[in-house]
């Protein structure tokens, strides 16, 4: 079976999954090899577990034989006892920097999963966590525990767990554009002290602090916007915001979302992602932020079928094990001109930001 119908039949299953399909509209009967081939895409994308929902709505005969169904169904426990112990950490490390004066939120992760229909099969990522509080005061805290840990422009590493990464967030994102940064930090700061009350319980009853959809709605956006500049991204991250905008949104909620997207300069973007959304999982109309563009959204796939979850599988960067930080530089710089058509001031200012950026890191480390 040719490649394009394999992941036309990868996206159905997940549409299947997803509950945007009927499992008895699907009429494949597949081989051993372009099972693999379905397994393999959906590892690649980290939808490995979302995919195995969908398989377990067909008829037994439609389904993959039986070695790689256990294969699969293994991989799924393990995804699902991950999320349990990933839904405690996040809990007691909120609660901690609650306890210590740190208001705080989980961003993306273990707050969104609670938006999908069975949220323990979403793979997890690691632990976002956003610290109310002046930054330099953030800095020093988390270096009197972890001395050696690494500050960036929005986060600074706090690995006090062996199962999982911990990211500290000054702020939750931040855009190249100095000028659409400002507005994004704006942004931030005023819906900050909301953001840090909402609360929410997750399927093994553990309370989290999670951001509400109408910051999601912006949020996730971003966040995949400057991924794709950087390492890549995948399907996860898609589907992600998929299950954001299946929440709904008042016409005057659309309204006020587009005209901040408008002022990031990420109108053509959300057009862009709104084509892989009906593309992939068959997003209804009612959920779309605004008309899909086609030209955009196909050169948009592509690059998330190419890449793989954050570019893991992107063979063009040539990514190496000892990797210089100027060749590191460079390789950025040439991934993220790939967009320059669609995304010139982004692209164009992201040299910039990392020349900076770079000069920042050593100042701070030093404080």
């Amino acid at each position: 079976m040719e490649e394009k119908n394999i992941t036309r039949i990868f996206f159905e299953l997940i549409q299947i999954a997803i509950g945007t399909k009927d499992a008895v509209t699907f009429t494949h009967t597949l081989n051993r090899d372009e099972w693999q081939q379905i397994y393999d895409i959906a590892n690649k994308q980290t939808v490995a577990g979302i995919v195995y929902i969908g398989i377990n709505k067909l008829p037994q005969a439609k389904r993959p034989h039986k070695e790689l169904y256990m294969q699969w169904h293994v991989l799924c426990e393990f995804i699902k006892n991950k999320n349990r112990r990933l839904n405690k950490i996040a809990e007691n490390i909120s609660r901690k920097f609650e306890q210590i004066g740190f208001g705080n939120t989980i961003l993306k992760g273990q707050g969104i999963a609670l938006l999908y229909p069975e949220p323990l099969y979403r793979t997890p990522g690691d632990i976002d966590i956003w610290l109310k509080g002046e930054k330099k005061k953030i800095y020093h805290y988390v270096k009197s525990i972890i001395p050696e840990c690494t500050p960036f422009y929005h986060h600074v590493d706090f690995n006090v767990s062996n199962e999982v990464d911990i990211e500290v967030h000054f702020t939750p994102s931040w855009m190249f554009n100095y000028f659409t940064n400002a507005v994004l930090q704006k942004f931030f700061e005023m819906e900050e002290e909301r953001q840090m009350k909402h609360t929410i319980t997750t399927v093994e009853c553990n309370t989290l602090h999670t951001p509400d959809n109408n910051f999601n709605r912006i949020y996730i956006l971003v966040h995949i916007y400057r991924h794709l500049f950087t390492e890549g991204i995948g399907l996860r991250q898609l589907l992600d915001y998929h299950m954001v905008l299946s929440q709904g949104f008042t016409k005057e909620e659309l309204a006020q979302t587009m005209s901040t997207l408008k002022s990031l300069r990420m109108s053509n973007f959300a057009a862009a992602c709104m084509y892989v959304l009906q593309t992939v999982f068959a997003t209804k109309e009612e959920f779309l932020l605004t008309t899909p563009d086609a030209e955009q959204g196909e050169f948009l796939l592509s690059e998330i079928m190419i890449a793989g979850n954050f570019g893991h599988y992107d063979t063009r960067q040539n990514i190496s094990a000892n990797e210089a930080p100027i060749k590191s530089f460079l390789r950025k710089v040439r991934n993220a001109f790939r967009f320059l058509k669609y995304h010139p001031t982004e692209v164009l200012w992201s040299p910039l930001f990392k020349i900076w950026h770079l000069a920042w890191r050593e100042i701070y480390i030093k404080m």
